[in-house]
């Protein structure tokens, strides 16, 4: 029997694999690394777009948004109060029909409302240039002496240059006496980013002012006058 071993059934490498071995050293540790550095590479592109997306958000965001000193109409507030020696239910007896604020508003030529103290009843100022104003009762409470009301849909701004606005009365007892209070919460007449003079919170803010006021201190003079 032959002692030589048969070669069938051993497998050489290709000469694929044959043409790797050849290759030097260096040239496989570079494909090595390229292989490796791949991935990274990839994902240091998708960080470069992300930011340079989010910068260029940010400077749309910059070059297209309004002045600082530039904003839309917010609430301004107008609260006004005054002290009165007389009962609370002796001032809520002047004050507290809806349709008969001329009677202590010395600002008013006239004022009626269509449905007296009822919710939705809707009153009309009448001031003494002959400017208008409506305005719509939202709760009338006797018991505890106070009326909530808010503008109707025509405001003269000649008069009063506010947008709209909601105002809240009530008496409440103050020491031996009551304290009449008067708040309101208005939007200026020109509602844009940048208001025309003359009709911008300020100026509604002051005409309001103006229209509350001289009325709280007409009732207060009208019912301490009454008690000497």
């Amino acid at each position: 029997m032959s002692r030589h071993r048969s070669s069938v059934g051993l497998r050489w490498p290709s000469k694929r694999i044959a043409a790797l071995h050849r290759l030097p050293i260096r040239s496989v540790l570079a494909a090595r690394c390229a292989l490796r550095c791949a991935p990274m590479a990839a994902r240091s592109l998708r960080h470069l777009i992300r930011d340079a997306t989010l910068a260029l958000a940010f400077a749309l965001a910059v070059l297209t948004a309004p002045s600082a000193h530039a904003h839309g109409p917010t609430p301004q507030k107008i609260d006004e109060a005054v002290e009165i020696a007389a009962a609370p239910a002796a001032v809520w007896a002047l004050v507290g029909d809806f349709g008969s604020l001329a009677r202590w508003n010395p600002r008013l030529k006239a004022s009626e409302a269509d449905q007296g103290n009822a919710v939705g009843s809707k009153r009309r100022l009448t001031f003494d240039q002959g400017a208008g104003v409506s305005e719509e009762l939202d709760e009338h409470l006797p018991a505890e002496m106070s009326m909530s009301y808010r503008s109707g849909r025509t405001i003269d701004t000649k008069v009063l240059p506010v947008g709209s606005y909601s105002a809240r009365l009530r008496v409440v007892p103050a020491g031996s006496g009551s304290r009449l209070e008067w708040r309101a919460r208005a939007y200026r007449a020109d509602t844009g980013n940048e208001p025309a003079a003359g009709l911008d919170d300020a100026a509604a803010v002051q005409a309001l002012r103006d229209f509350m006021l001289p009325a709280l201190h007409a009732a207060k003079k009208k019912l301490e006058d009454k008690q000497n």
